[in-house]
């Protein structure tokens, strides 16, 4: 079996759920098995998005690693502890993006600013929001919270589209 079946063989734990949504208004989508980093120290240039957790401690986002290996490689270039199996990255964008976000959370995310990140509570699931444009929101979940939080939002986007 080479390295291409093996990350054939993956399942994100969205797998079957009718989660995904495509309007003018809003949109929704999964980004299963991206390479997501914690850091301790300084921030960490590498990865698509780095998002502060807490003073020195930061969460670093990259593309899914092209190989199969035990840590993505992305750990061993920021100096971090790979935490992507522990996560599902979902994708809101549109302007009712914040609007059905603050549905779920008790965060003012009116305040996130662009570049800018919370950990909190939403719809009951622990996450990090990561606020990518004006319209754009990056939430990164437990997996075994990602069904519930998918079919939440799918409900909670309802009046949206």
């Amino acid at each position: 079996m080479t390295g291409s079946d093996l990350l054939d063989l993956r399942r994100s734990p969205l797998v079957g759920s009718a989660f995904g949504l495509d309007s003018a208004a809003l949109a929704m989508r999964e980004e299963p098995f991206r390479s997501l980093v914690e850091v301790r120290g300084e921030r960490p240039e590498a990865g698509d998005h780095v998002w502060g957790l807490g003073p020195g401690w930061w969460l670093v986002d990259g593309p899914p690693p092209a190989t199969v290996a035990l840590e993505a490689p992305l750990a061993a270039e920021v100096g971090g502890v790979d935490v992507s199996g522990q996560r599902t990255t979902l994708v809101l964008t549109g302007e009712h993006a914040l609007t059905v976000l603050a549905h779920g959370c008790p965060v003012d995310l009116g305040v996130v600013a662009v570049g800018g990140a919370v950990q909190g509570v939403l719809a009951g699931c622990q996450v990090v929001l990561g606020r990518v444009a004006e319209d754009g929101w990056r939430c990164y979940v437990r997996a075994s919270y990602a069904r519930h939080l998918a079919a939440w939002l799918t409900d909670a986007a309802t009046p949206y589209v």
